[in-house]
């Protein structure tokens, strides 16, 4: 996560969020951990707002990932 940030702040954007949902670190219940950086406003329709979402094959079962990056309001 901390590395998609710093990337993200070298691309010149206004805020990502990164959510991660499953058994973290191999923990026996799933979790939801996430991690936001900037100003990330969800709720305005104005906002250029990109969004992505995958899963990811860990040895200890599936983690879901979500991300928002926030590029510009207009």
């Amino acid at each position: 996560m901390k590395k998609a940030i710093k990337l993200t702040k070298q691309a010149d954007t206004k805020g990502i969020r990164i959510q991660i949902a499953g058994r973290i670190v191999g923990k026996e219940i799933a979790r939801i951990g996430w991690t936001v950086e900037g100003r990330v406003p969800l709720q305005t329709i104005r906002a250029k707002i990109d969004y992505c979402a995958y899963t990811v094959r860990t040895i200890y079962g599936v983690l879901g990932i979500k991300n928002w990056i926030f590029i510009d309001e207009q």
